[in-house]
């Protein structure tokens, strides 16, 4: 049995540390930070046969990339998963339930209390690994009377570490224990018991009926269950069924049958898959999850690994007289045999003990991960591995170390602590033979994660560097891990495709990785183009040139204003194209993100560097920010907005002036309820995030908002009130100088709103979300200078947009016309590259007729006054492009990229 772990993405401005422990059939995946889905693919490794995901904090840097990996597991070939981490998980969960689900996934959930234990019992256990959890409480939690530490609880009833927690059921929450097909949605609002008011057990039973709801397992198809699984849940008591389900089910949960009756029979587009009636108060606000520190605490994982055998040793068997078959094979299994030889002329009898005829077992591989972010969690991670259970794990003594390699230790470490001579003292308790795998933003490169997409870049930076910059980047340390006094000989920086093998002592190697862009950036050779590419790059920099020689410019108003599209793919991530997100800056007013697809705090470090010495770098930009608009509930579109709420509470000073969010209800109310986890600044005057509702902004405004159909509200917390909205809304318009900004309802599978965003200098933006040509559009956005507008399809594709409330390129375009639209930046691509058509340049130079068309790439940086230029390019970077996907061993499958569309349109809102 060979098994590894392995580094998926390292610490950089792209992601934070994944680590993989890889068996021949199963894996375990630690940690799901931003951008983990899309590391899969650049790192051309795969998530099959994935059986568990554990977290080590609940919160953005952590876990911001499970809803997108979830969707991915379920659409390929996972059925089963269990996913543990500490409190606040089931809440994270729960959280998602407006934009995820997936009837083909089942899901278990353990989640781990922060109470230590004395006799710790394994939170997950399988035929390869056990896994046990070590809460690590910093030392600036609240003291006691006598001062004594006071452990912090999380919002559930729990017992020590790793043991089953004795739950009660709710008597005020009845329709919670019925079954999920048997809810009725009509009275969701009307719950007789918010859940909002629920406590302790039955807070997390509701928490846990919501995960249930989403990934009900009501359609796995049975061909993708992995039968690979060991008998060892037979043999200790099945603490989980083969589906990985608890073998008790839980108090308060639906059971499985009941779940499948309700939907089992639909038959539904693939993308918009039958869902139950939502249970009565499902679009209300979770139960509060209350944090206890400012401070979070972490759980640490030691990973056990299996005890191997040893070699069967065929001769001495002979020479004892165990024939080959059913008692040799008792023999490897433990047990002892009994034979009959010839001693001495007489037959006798002979008891065969397995130690005669095997050889010494291999001491099982020990991986433990360690997240501690400040200096205030050492002493808990000190007096945690004092525990006489996990002090053999930090020991020297070699009787220890042959019960329980430990081959590597993962460090997942904040500010200063690498730096502590305590931090030091634990690393060197370990073995001599543990490998420490370091990961500390202090001590490690920046270098870029999604290299594919960078070199396509590099060579677009050719063609004009202007509006293709060269993504940051550094190669280089702050610090140099080998200055750090006394730090173990067997350290080393964590790193993508760093790999250890659990089963013996050699060091660490590292994966060969298709990296073109860092090897050409560093080059002192000019960079050399394919010669059509370089041909072409000529001819449009040639062509450029000459119009700008014959004095025609056009000049519109609103030239200088910036439009950077930070994520033009749709649905999910490739390794090309990050999901949507684009940035408007608007000179000596501030800036507006219209939506914000998981990574885009990302993309925006690799767009404006992170140093405090670049002028106008990421912090500048996050400090300027001043609205960020959501179209709508589609995960491609929102999830990297608490990551960027996040960070914008690092701001150091603190923002002075306001953020405003403007989107609909579903979104705020899901934000909110992230926002118990980690403090994202909402509602803070000084400079935190103000709410503002998209439907109070129509641009048919009536005053009330609707109250039936696919447009009503669905709400009346005090931060929906319609004058309230307004309100803020006007302050918005003077920080931006804005005359107006309204929305227009479009046609998607979702509620959805398009922006009309319109300046006090003469400029409009007009951004059309994701939808059909809508004819409301058209007319909200009359003579608009910039059109937004989403093509997802290609134009051979126009039934399958119309399947999918999607537009094609023609279809855009025609949008363009029919609103009189100066320029139309077309983006939201299904495919990596998709073609242009013809009518895309057809009268689009110089602005003499019908708009002037640009084409979204990640990163580009295009002033509304310069976007002519792309008239110009557009066939030289197509060429470019596809010459880059070929050299990058990629072959283009559009129809199959075009085929995943549907992996975030989902959303019950």
């Amino acid at each position: 049995m060979i098994w590894s772990t392995s580094v998926l993405t390292p610490l950089s401005s792209d992601t934070e540390p994944t680590v993989v422990v890889t068996f021949d059939r199963a894996k375990y995946i630690f940690n799901v930070g931003e951008n983990t889905n899309r590391a899969f693919l650049q790192s051309d490794t795969n998530w099959k046969r994935t059986r568990g995901l554990f977290f080590t904090d609940i919160g953005t840097k952590r876990c911001t990339g499970l809803p997108g990996l979830l969707m991915c597991f379920a659409d390929a070939t996972i059925s089963h998963l269990h996913i543990v981490g500490p409190p606040g998980l089931l809440h994270f969960m729960s959280a998602m339930r407006m934009y995820v689900y997936r009837d083909s996934l089942e899901i278990s959930t353990v989640e781990s209390p922060w109470t230590p234990s004395a006799s710790p019992e394994p939170l997950f256990e399988d035929g390869n690994i056990t896994v046990y959890g070590i809460p690590i409480l910093p030392l600036i939690e609240p003291q006691d009377a006598a001062g004594h530490l006071s452990h912090p609880e999380s919002s559930t009833d729990t017992t020590e570490a790793g043991q089953k927690r004795k739950r009660e059921t709710s008597p005020d929450l009845p329709e919670k224990r019925q079954a999920l097909g048997g809810a009725s949605s009509s009275s969701s609002e009307q719950s007789p018991n918010p859940p909002a008011l629920l406590e302790g057990s039955a807070a997390d039973d509701w928490r846990r009926l919501m995960i249930k709801f989403m990934f009900p397992g009501t359609n796995v198809k049975q061909e993708r269950v992995l039968l690979d699984r060991d008998d060892f849940n037979r043999k200790k008591g099945r603490k989980f069924q083969a589906n990985g389900l608890p073998a008790t089910p839980t108090k308060g949960s639906a059971s499985p049958k009941s779940a499948t009756s309700s939907v089992a029979s639909e038959n539904i587009e693939t993308f918009r898959r039958g869902r139950p009636p939502l249970p009565p108060g499902f679009h209300t606000q979770l139960p509060k999850f209350v944090r206890q520190t400012p401070v979070s605490p972490t759980l640490a994982y030691v990973v056990v690994g299996p005890r191997v055998r040893g070699k069967f040793n065929a001769k001495a068997a002979d020479e004892l007289g165990v024939p080959s078959g059913p008692l040799r094979a008792q023999l490897t299994k433990g047990n002892s045999v009994t034979v009959n030889v010839m001693v001495d002329g007489q037959m006798v009898e002979r008891i065969v003990q397995p130690e005669d005829c095997i050889g010494e077992s291999e001491s099982p591989g020990v991986a433990i991960i360690l997240d501690i972010p400040t200096v205030e969690h050492i002493p808990a991670l000190i007096a945690a591995f004092e525990n006489p259970f996990y002090a053999k794990f930090h020991s020297h003594h070699p009787e220890d170390f042959k019960d329980h390699a430990v081959r590597s230790v993962f460090h997942l470490l904040g500010e200063g602590v690498l730096e502590d001579p305590r931090y030091i003292e634990f690393m060197s308790g370990f073995s001599t033979y543990t490998d420490h795998v370091i990961s500390s933003r202090e001590h490690s490169p920046d270098p870029v994660t999604f290299t594919s997409s960078a070199f396509s870049q590099l060579r677009m930076n050719q063609l004009d560097s202007d509006i293709f910059p060269i993504p940051y980047y550094s190669l280089t340390p702050k610090r140099d891990l080998k200055s750090i006094p006394n730090i173990p000989t067997n350290s080393i920086i964590l790193s993508t495709g760093l790999e250890v093998n659990m089963r013996n002592a050699n060091p660490p190697t590292v994966r060969g990785l298709n990296d073109s862009f860092h090897k050409t950036v560093t080059s002192d050779k000019p960079i050399v183009l394919p010669q059509e590419t370089s041909k072409m790059f000529a001819k449009a920099k040639k062509d450029v040139e000459k119009h700008i020689a014959s004095g025609k410019l056009y000049v519109p108003t609103g030239s200088n204003v910036k439009v950077i599209p930070l994520g033009t793919g749709s649905a999910i991530p490739s390794k090309y194209r990050n999901v949507s997100s684009t940035l408007i800056q608007i000179p000596n007013w501030g800036n507006i993100l219209l939506d914000v697809g998981e990574g885009t705090w990302g993309q925006l470090i690799r767009q404006f560097g992170i140093d405090d010495e670049t002028e106008n770098n990421v912090w500048d930009v996050l400090r300027n920010l001043k609205c960020i608009y959501v179209s709508h509930i589609h995960g491609d579109h929102h999830m990297g907005l608490a990551q960027l709420l996040a960070k914008r509470r690092q701001l150091n000073p603190p923002a002075s002036s306001p953020l405003y969010l403007v989107t609909i209800r579903s979104v705020h109310l899901y934000i909110r309820e992230l926002s118990e986890i980690q403090d994202l600044g909402l509602d803070d005057p000084s400079g935190g995030v103000i709410p503002v509702m998209s439907e109070s902004l129509h641009w048919k405004s009536t005053g009330v908002y609707q109250t039936w159909g696919m447009w009503k509200m669905g709400g009346s917390e005090p931060w929906t009130d319609i004058n309230l909205s307004l309100q803020n809304a006007a302050a918005m318009y003077d920080a931006l100088g804005l005359e107006s900004f309204n929305t227009v309802d479009v046609r998607h599978k979702t509620r959805c709103y398009g922006a009309i965003i319109k300046h006090r200098d003469g400029w409009s933006v007009v951004f059309s979300g994701d939808t059909e040509p809508s004819s409301s559009l058209v007319n909200a956005g009359k003579d608009a200078t910039l059109l937004i507008h989403e093509a997802t399809m290609a134009d051979e594709q126009k039934q399958m947009a119309a399947q999918k409330a999607h537009s094609t390129f023609g279809q855009a375009l025609d949008v363009s016309r029919r609103m009189r639209a100066k320029h139309v930046l077309l983006t939201h691509f299904s495919a990596r590259h998709p073609k242009m058509p013809p009518s895309a340049l057809q009268g689009a130079r110089n602005g003499d007729f019908g708009p002037i068309v640009a084409l979204a790439f990640d990163h580009a940086n295009f002033k509304i006054g310069d976007m002519w230029k792309t008239s110009y390019y557009l066939r030289a970077l197509e060429q470019s492009f596809r010459a880059t996907v070929a050299e990058e061993g990629d072959e283009e499958d559009e129809e199959a990229e075009a085929s995943v569309l549907a992996g975030m349109d989902v959303a019950v809102d």
